[in-house]
């Protein structure tokens, strides 16, 4: 079996905290790619808006597309179980599929998180990419990094949550594409 030889550089993760506005960055830097005219794809999960809050449900863009994903389904005010909505994890699930198999100069991946490290969510699609050697951005809770690293072997590039990082990091690593 051959091995994979993965960039670290290639595969990047913006540490965040709880008081963090992550999604925000990583929709302001996809939309500053796509402006500068970068080819990218995947998703980002979208702030929540002015008009319904912090506690607004969650949504994910596809960035290639501007498609908007929800991914919370409304249980009702009494409920307490997960409102992660299974049909729009599967729509995401299925564009983020697509992402791999197109040509992108980068892959946006909204985050590796609980689900992930308990084998749902992304993380087959996260395999996948890092397998078929894309680029990709995504985002780490500071508190979940040793299971990002150990989901990627110690292999990958650790990014401080400021958009000047991002904007160096992407200089740095899109020369390398080919």
């Amino acid at each position: 079996m051959d091995t994979i030889a993965i960039q670290p550089i290639r595969l990047a993760a913006i540490v965040y905290d709880d008081s963090v506005a992550v999604d925000a960055l990583m929709c302001a830097f996809a939309r500053e790619l796509i402006d500068a005219g970068a080819d990218i794809s995947g998703v980002v999960q979208m702030p929540p808006d002015d008009q319904c809050g912090p506690g607004s449900p969650m949504r994910l863009r596809d960035v290639r597309t501007g498609d908007i994903i929800p991914i919370c389904q409304d249980l009702g005010p009494q409920a307490h179980s997960c409102r992660l909505d299974p049909a729009g994890l599967a729509e995401a699930s299925i564009r983020l599929r697509r992402a791999i198999v197109q040509p992108s100069e980068l892959m946006f991946v909204s985050k590796f998180g609980k689900q992930e490290v308990n084998g749902q969510g992304f993380r087959t699609e996260f395999a996948t990419a890092i397998l078929e050697g894309k680029t990709i951005i995504t985002a780490v809770k500071r508190g979940l990094v040793h299971n990002w690293l150990d989901f990627t072997g110690g292999v990958g590039t650790l990014l401080d949550h400021r958009l000047w990082v991002l904007r160096d990091w992407w200089a740095e690593v899109k020369p390398t594409l080919h």
